[in-house]
């Protein structure tokens, strides 16, 4: 109880002090201010994009007519221009505020609106910390670039210089983890330390004030990520415990690691890499050398180790990773036993280049490139996996999908762990009733995906996650409206649907939701037309998407209402937004609405309009009131992944037959919501949703729709 008691104590002071009164009505009011502030950690790139963000917290601000002084922690968001910007150093701008998540730990989100001026230098040991991390980057080598930006992920936890596609081809077989410094660093560094401090003579409090010198400084290095700073607790507290010639068990370890973690930063709690990062440490402790020796019975030694550290990590995970990708990850174990060979000499030397990036360079060179002949094997075995048939297989989500993976660590842990056979023998059961149900599901899963998607299909929604993708086709001329954030989401879906031309292609706005995934629709295709929209947008998603398009050739057109145009046997009109996005507040508001008229059906694709555009394009045209809309079935792209932000008497008026709604499992937006899905369901619409039915298509004819979907099989 004291322990909760603390924890409620910490979140209390940390929460007030991040929201403090005199800050709170500006951000609420998404006010602008003249502020300074402090850096607190190294900035990191987020989403498939050029953007960047870092924790920063303010220290003084002008409001309204007062100067105040502040300690108020939030996030800063932007692209290049704070991409060096130095830990502990202190900066000021003008700061456009607006509210961040009550559940978050920062108290608001901001940009700097004009150029940003450095106030303070770091202090020495910060300036220090970040020149060694330039250095490394800077000296490091490889034998090609992806092979040297994972040198740098294993080493200090740094993805800058690995491409989206590397990142996703790690994460669909379960290799991520790699880049995410954690213990086996932490004793990597740790080992090669204690080996030096013996050589050179060192007792034991040497070696023990020498280790935990070493943790602070690599801790300050990799950035007081949540994995690292589990692995580099638990691995003090076992140091202190040895040092001072005390018995230590590791799950005590980890449990007081869990525990002081949790007490200085409540907001761990929630956090995903904390949480797996406590999970896999768990269950090699707990699961490791039981499966081992039962594997010893079979195999070789080495390789009932290596089956049981990959098995036992990923067992505990399991749950957890379910809410971070749909499906289990096929090939996880193959893909790690080949690549956890490979870690602990790649991280040594990549931790020895770090080392002696700034005095000897060349040295570094040739370290880190040695180091890359084992990350190139580390990447192909990736790219090699990721490109197998069916690299993910689907699992059922929301609570029995997670629940059936909870089963699955109870019947191992029972399985193995249990005492009494009665004990392991309901592990044994829950196990086999577990894989009966997997086997079954992913049978059936497989039938469905080698139909589909149905011969006619007219329409098809892409299963692309939290984002929209949609395809339309008449007489084999295809138009995509919008790309979803990733590129395999919707490269997996175009080629499933086996495009390999797009003669339309709709950006509806430039949210990443809708135009991340750019170079994954457009990877090995040709696009004709690009209709983008008009609004004024100087965000990344923006500039990064037009230049990229600008080097395809594609002829680039804006839209507004009015523009009109075929696609094959389909008519197209733009409703909106107006000539140059007038009266458009956001981006959103500006986003491109169209009418698809086809034979036996009409469409409307409504982005992400919201209330205010959809009654503002209600009001300028009686496009909806036409007989052809409603002589035909009408299909509805909901906008904005079914948000409340809708003008329920434009739905009523459409009467939709059916409504799409693209939206991504478990998303933290609540989308779609009960009152919109409530005004479809009023209005005698029947709903389908991506994140229930994977990818759905569409075809018509005189017999009426004809829905099929198919769940998403790869990542």
């Amino acid at each position: 109880m004291s322990t909760l008691g603390l924890g409620l104590c910490s979140f209390g002071v940390q929460f007030a002090a991040a929201r403090p009164a005199p800050l709170i009505q500006a951000v609420n009011d998404f006010n602008t201010v003249q502020a300074s502030f402090t850096v607190l950690d190294v900035p990191r790139t987020f989403g498939n994009s050029q953007q960047y963000r870092v924790n920063i917290k303010i220290i003084s601000a002008e409001i309204g007519k007062a100067h105040l002084k502040l300690n108020s922690r939030g996030e800063l968001r932007g692209g290049q221009e704070i991409a060096n910007l130095l830990p502990q150093a202190s900066y000021s701008c003008w700061l456009q505020l607006r509210p961040a998540k009550d559940s978050d730990r920062a108290g608001y989100l901001s940009r700097c609106k004009d150029s940003i001026s450095q106030v303070s230098q770091p202090p020495e040991t910060n300036f220090v910390i970040h020149q060694i991390r330039k250095a490394f980057l800077d000296s490091s080598r490889g034998t090609t670039q992806e092979s040297r930006g994972l040198v740098a992920g294993l080493a200090i936890g740094d993805t800058s210089m690995l491409s989206e596609e590397t990142l996703q081809e790690m994460k669909t077989v379960s290799l991520t983890h790699l880049t995410a410094v954690s213990g086996a660093n932490c004793a990597i560094v740790l080992g090669l330390v204690y080996f030096l401090t013996k050589r050179l003579g060192g007792g034991r409090y040497v070696r023990l004030v020498a280790g935990l010198v070493t943790l602070v400084t690599y801790v300050a290095l990799v950035g007081a990520q949540p994995s690292v700073l589990r692995a580099a607790v638990m691995a003090a507290a076992v140091l202190i415990a040895v040092s001072l010639g005390r018995k230590t068990a590791a799950l005590n370890a980890l449990g007081f690691a869990v525990i002081v973690l949790l007490i200085a930063d409540p907001w761990l709690a929630v956090d995903f890499g904390f949480a797996l990062s406590v999970a896999a440490t768990a269950g090699l402790l707990v699961l490791t050398e039981p499966l081992a020796k039962k594997l010893s019975n079979h195999l070789p030694r080495w390789a009932a180790i290596s089956i049981a550290v990959a098995v036992a990590a990923q067992t505990f995970c399991f749950p957890i990773l379910l809410q971070l990708q749909d499906g289990v990850s096929t090939y996880a174990l193959p893909a790690n036993l080949l690549a956890e060979p490979l870690v602990a000499p790649i991280t040594v030397l990549g931790i020895l280049a770090l080392a002696v990036a700034i005095p000897l360079p060349w040295l570094a060179m040739m370290l880190s490139y040695l180091a890359s002949l084992g990350t190139n094997w580390i990447a192909q075995i990736a790219k090699f996996f990721s490109g197998l048939p069916n690299a993910t297989l689907s699992w059922p989500g929301g609570l029995i999908g997670f629940g059936a993976a909870l089963l699955v660590v109870i019947g191992f842990t029972l399985w193995l762990r249990a005492k009494k056979t009665k004990q392991q023998n309901l592990g044994v059961v829950i196990l086999s009733l577990i894989l009966s149900l997997s086997v079954g599901t992913i049978s059936y899963v497989q039938l469905r995906a080698a139909a589909w998607p149905i011969k006619d299909w007219q329409v098809v929604a892409c299963d692309v996650g939290q984002g929209d993708a949609m395809v339309v086709r008449s007489k084999d001329l295809i138009a995509v409206i919008d790309v979803g954030r990733d590129d395999a989401p919707v490269d997996d879906c175009l080629a499933h649907l086996g495009i390999s031309h797009i003669d339309l292609l709709v950006l509806t706005h430039f949210d990443m939701d809708h135009v991340g995934g750019i170079q994954g629709a457009l990877r090995g295709r040709k696009v004709e037309t690009v209709l983008i929209s008009p609004f004024k947008d100087e965000r990344w998603g923006a500039t990064g998407t037009n230049l990229y398009l600008q080097k395809t050739g594609a002829k680039i057109m804006f839209a507004e209402r009015g523009v009109s145009g075929t696609l094959g046997d389909i008519d197209w009109q733009v409703l909106s937004p107006n000539h140059e996005a007038q009266g458009a507040e956001d981006s959103n508001d500006a986003s491109i609405v169209m009418l698809w008229s086809a034979k036996y059906f009409n469409l409307v694709t409504m982005a992400d309009i919201g209330e205010r555009g959809q009654m503002r394009m209600v009001a300028d045209s009686k496009w909806w009131q036409l007989n052809t809309i409603r002589e035909l079935p009408m299909v509805l792209k909901v906008s904005h992944h079914g948000s409340a932000d809708q003008y329920p008497e434009l739905i009523e008026q459409l009467d939709p037959e059916l409504s799409l709604i693209s939206v991504g499992a478990s998303n933290s937006y609540g989308h779609p919501t009960n009152r919109t899905l409530g005004t479809l369901k009023k209005s005698g619409s029947q709903v389908l949703r991506t994140d229930q039915m994977g990818s759905i298509a569409l075809s018509a004819g005189d017999s009426g729709l004809i829905i099929a979907n198919s769940p998403r099989l790869t990542g």
